[in-house]
């Protein structure tokens, strides 16, 4: 649905990421305002565990950008792949921050929706960023239970 790159903002002076939404999707206008909506949910956090949200980009009809701290590192899937188990103490502080970041966006009234270790990148020096809030949702806690949604979101395990 969407690539990321690596990208310099010469205004800035600073490396980013570039979140682009693939044409195919940015056709349908179910996809560009998902696309948005992220954007727009995402840029309301501000918080040491979580990536920043800088910008959106409508380049044209078919061209979408969110333009994002740049976190360099790897994801924790990757970390796991390669290393599974983790040391116990390392493992309690990927958890912690990654609690951090998810609590923080619970009480802004989000639910992050997609809880993965591809959603958490970890940096050289070992900070944890909870990212791609793509499937995140209002948290709708104070619906009437005859209101509240019915179906699950997230990717398949």
């Amino acid at each position: 649905m969407a690539e990321v790159f690596l990208a310099y903002d010469h205004k800035l002076g600073r490396e980013v990421a570039l979140k682009r939404l693939l044409p195919t999707y940015a056709r349908v206008p179910a996809f560009r305002q998902r696309f948005l909506d992220e954007a727009r949910l995402a840029a309301q956090l501000n918080h040491p565990n979580i990536v920043t949200i800088h910008d959106v980009l409508e380049v044209d009809p078919t061209t979408l950008y969110i333009v994002m701290e740049y976190v360099p590192g790897t994801t924790l899937e990757a970390i796991l792949r390669e290393r599974a188990p983790l040391p116990i103490d390392e493992a309690v502080r990927y958890l912690v921050q990654a609690c951090a970041g998810l609590g923080y966006a619970h009480r802004a009234g989000l639910v992050h929706g997609d809880v993965k270790p591809a959603n958490f990148l970890v940096r050289p020096d070992g900070r944890l960023k909870v990212t791609d809030f793509g499937l995140a949702r209002a948290h709708e806690a104070l619906a009437p239970e005859t209101e509240r949604p019915t179906h699950v979101w997230g990717s398949p395990p």
